[in-house]
Formats: C-alpha cells, sequence, structure tokens
C-alpha cells in the first residue's frame, strides 16, 4: 500500500495541472505576458525557455514561444514530425540539412519530419521564437 501512495499522489497532481489550451479556441497571445518556464528536454543543456500555447485536440501537435539565450547553441536534432516556426526577435544562425541559413526578425522556416537542425542564436540578444508542430514533439538528437 505505502508503495502506490506516491503513485496516487502523482496522479493527483496530473489531475490538478491546468491542460493546455486547444487551437480549436479562440485566444490571443502576447509574448510579453507570456510566462516561461525552462523547457524540459532530456539531452538538451540548461538555458531555453519555453511558454506553451495551445495543442491540437487531433494531432496533438503543440504551438509554443521558445526564448533562446543569447549565445546559445541549440545542439543538432530532429523530429518525427513537421516543425513550423517563425524568428519573433533576436538573430541566430540556423542549420537545416546541412545549409546554413542567417535568421533575422521576421524570418519563417518548415523543417519536415526527421530533417536534421540545429541553431545558434545571435551575440546580441535571446532570439524568441514562435513555432507549432505537426504532431507531438519529440527531440531526437544527433550525437
Amino acid at each position: 500500500m505505502t508503495k502506490s501512495i506516491p503513485l496516487l499522489l502523482a496522479l493527483a497532481a496530473l489531475a490538478d495541472a491546468p491542460k493546455p489550451r486547444s487551437t480549436e479556441e479562440m485566444q490571443m497571445n502576447d509574448p510579453q505576458e507570456a510566462k516561461f518556464t525552462p523547457a524540459q528536454v532530456p539531452g538538451l543543456p540548461p538555458g531555453p525557455t519555453v511558454s506553451p500555447i495551445a495543442v491540437d485536440p487531433s494531432s496533438k501537435g503543440s504551438i509554443a514561444y521558445a526564448r533562446i539565450p543569447a549565445k546559445y547553441h541549440f545542439p543538432l536534432h530532429w523530429h518525427s514530425y513537421t516543425e513550423y516556426t517563425a524568428l519573433i526577435s533576436g538573430s541566430a544562425s540556423f542549420v537545416l540539412d546541412g545549409k546554413p541559413y542567417e535568421l533575422v526578425p521576421g524570418s519563417y522556416f518548415v523543417i519536415p519530419p526527421k530533417t536534421q537542425h540545429e541553431l545558434t542564436c545571435g551575440a546580441a540578444a535571446d532570439c524568441l521564437l514562435l513555432t507549432r508542430r505537426a504532431g507531438p514533439t519529440d527531440y531526437n538528437f544527433v550525437k
């Protein structure tokens, strides 16, 4: 019985956790009012923060803001589903499938499934990104 108490407490905490909004709900979002928390991605060095916006009820794809610290290198990785991202502020060097790109505010990019990519935020300011995913979020880091 004592082994099941921690499990029951964890389940109760999950039940009380706020449910993410649906992408189908009316909403307005402002990155200046977003509440950012550290990204919880196994294998990712500390630094990036995220602010979830919504989850698609059908595909389970998410929409979120991400803040990457200046000079931070987000390591080479890929995802199982397409990623659609816009750089809102900052500047970054981005490598998509081995090809380098320089990103400025307003840059928009689509990353097909299983396409390797990495990003290094510029030195002058943090990078703020807005990302929508076509399916559940996963990170597959390339060693």
